[in-house]
């Protein structure tokens, strides 16, 4: 054989072999992510105890690498720890009581099928796994105010963006969000990402550094679930992928 022909025979082979162990890697590597998503849930009840800050600081750094529209990286965070969470639990449950509901960005109207039945569907385990009723709005008022009380959570994080940068930004909100709930999944971090503490932004502008510039998306519990507590133990279902995507040829 030619010096020209094994060099030749000896690349291929090195290329077939590093294109062999990339395949795997990444193959490797997809599943443990599909695993990481499948196994995540929002938990609705932790154990008091703090996170180390540096182990927070440690799943933002790390959600910073999402993208977004030209790279405007609009997301704005301010994190809670103990004693400024129940602090600012003990007001936005006031604030729920007394009805004075008034997110930056309004919720929808209605929700039509098929995204209705979803959202009851959830609402149904959630309240069975608890033990309340269909009929008891006494007990299902209660459970919907530990939403306020962020579900004993040490931290919750406030979400805004810049308001004049329009809806687009919060469509990368919404990616740097599956970004941190992933990352924080990996790092053994319990979450729970609450749409329903933007209801009340007037606590939360006085409790925190938000600006009346920016626009409030949501809150994220952040802590360690208290796997004991029957809230905990429920699961939502997932449509086959049929239901939201379609190929056109």
């Amino acid at each position: 054989m030619s010096t020209k022909a094994l060099t030749e025979a000896t690349t291929d082979a090195t290329t077939g072999a590093t294109t062999g162990a990339t395949t795997g890697a990444t193959t490797d590597l997809f599943e443990r992510l599909v695993a990481t998503w499948r196994a995540r849930r929002s938990q609705r009840a932790y154990h008091p105890e703090p996170l180390d800050r540096a182990r927070i600081a440690r799943l933002f750094e790390a959600a910073q690498a999402a993208p977004s529209w030209c790279n405007v990286q609009p997301w704005r965070v301010v994190v809670t720890e103990p004693p400024a969470t129940a602090a600012l639990a003990a007001e936005v449950t006031a604030a729920a009581r007394q009805g004075l509901e008034r997110p930056d960005v309004p919720f929808p109207a209605e929700y039509p099928a098929p995204h209705r039945e979803h959202r009851a569907a959830c609402a149904h385990a959630q309240y069975r796994a608890i033990g309340i009723s269909r009929h008891d709005r006494t007990a299902r008022h209660d459970a919907w105010l530990r939403n306020f009380g962020l579900f004993d959570a040490p931290h919750i994080a406030i979400v805004s963006c810049d308001r004049r940068l329009g809806p687009y930004a919060y469509l990368d909100v919404g990616v740097w969000l599956g970004y941190v709930l992933t990352a924080a999944a990996a790092l053994g971090i319990d979450t729970c990402p609450m749409a329903s503490l933007a209801s009340y932004p007037r606590p939360l502008r006085a409790r925190l550094p938000i600006p009346d510039t920016d626009v409030i998306l949501l809150g994220l519990a952040l802590g360690r679930a208290d796997a004991a507590a029957p809230v905990n133990a429920f699961t939502t279902t997932r449509e086959p992928v049929t239901a939201n995507v379609a190929f056109a040829t």
